[in-house]
Formats: C-alpha cells, structure tokens, sequence
C-alpha cells in the first residue's frame, strides 16, 4: 500500500500515535511489505533509514497494534509476525503460512474468506478484528524439495515444529 508521507502520519495521529520519525519509518516498512513480517526484518529495514534500538521498535509495535495501525499474528515458528492493520490498510486480512519456510503471505484483496459483517450481525457484535491463518507448503518449498502441485504437501510433516502439544 503507498500512502503519501502527510496521509500517514495524519492517520498515526488519528490513531493516538505521534507521527515521529521513526513511528513513520515502521509505518513505511510494513505499508512497503508485501507479507507478515517478523521485527527483525522490520528492524532492520528501519535501520536501513536511521538508528533505532530493538526495545523501541517492539514499543512502536505494541502501540501500533492496540491502536489497530498493525496486526500482530502468530507462527508456527513461535515468532510473531506483523503487517499493516486495518486502520493504515483499510481492510481485513488473511495470511498464508508456509510450514516449511516460516514465511507468512497477506491474502490479496478481494480473497475475502468470510463475510465479517455477516458474522458479527448473527453474534450481535462489532467485530474489530479477524485473524485468519492458512498452514501449508509454499511453491518454493515444494520446488526446492522436488514436489510438484499435487505433491506430498505436508505428507512428511512440517519442517518447522509449531510446537503443536508441547510448552
């Protein structure tokens, strides 16, 4: 998602966040993203830009996601990933997880998997927010291993453990 500079720091505003420079610089790393990404990444595409410490990256971070400008979404890799949220992306989401490779994709638009709106009239709720989570084996994972599109997807369990049962 592009967002010209004055739009995003109008909407971390809106949002009860002081549009400061590096506020805006993790606003442009995760608009700039094309999928979920773990804070290292985010760190050091920020880095990338100017200085910042590990602890006020997780600090934005945090703020980002209770004030809806970020989600924060788990991993079988125990790892949380972060995209843009729906108030800097005007849209719910859905992602997909390879299990091989630990990479999350977000869902293009228009790949809507439920109707949101519909779901919260028959609860008697606003819904704010939705997380919905697709586990499998990316096309690089099966290439890379020799598997074609029917492939043995999963048939030899997921490389990377999600600690599925265990603490």
């Amino acid at each position: 998602m592009v967002l010209a500079e004055e739009d995003m720091a109008r909407l971390l505003a809106e949002a009860g966040a002081e549009p400061t420079p590096v506020r805006l610089a993790v606003a442009r790393v995760l608009a700039g993203g094309d999928r979920a990404m773990p804070a290292a990444d985010i760190l050091a595409r920020v880095r990338e830009a100017m200085p910042v410490n590990k602890v006020t990256l997780y600090r934005i971070l945090d703020l980002f996601v209770r004030q809806g400008l970020a989600n924060r979404h788990s991993s079988g890799d125990r790892a949380f990933r972060y995209c843009l949220g729906p108030r800097l992306s005007g849209r719910a989401h859905g992602h997909a997880y390879c299990l091989r490779c630990g990479r999350m994709e977000c869902l293009p638009a228009g790949s809507d998997l439920l109707d949101v709106v519909a779901v919260g009239r028959s609860l008697d709720m606003d819904v704010l927010g939705v997380e919905v989570r697709i586990d499998g084996v990316c096309a690089s994972c099966r290439q890379a291993a020799g598997e074609g599109r029917s492939g043995p997807a999963g048939s030899q369990g997921p490389a990377v453990d999600g600690g599925r049962g265990k603490n």
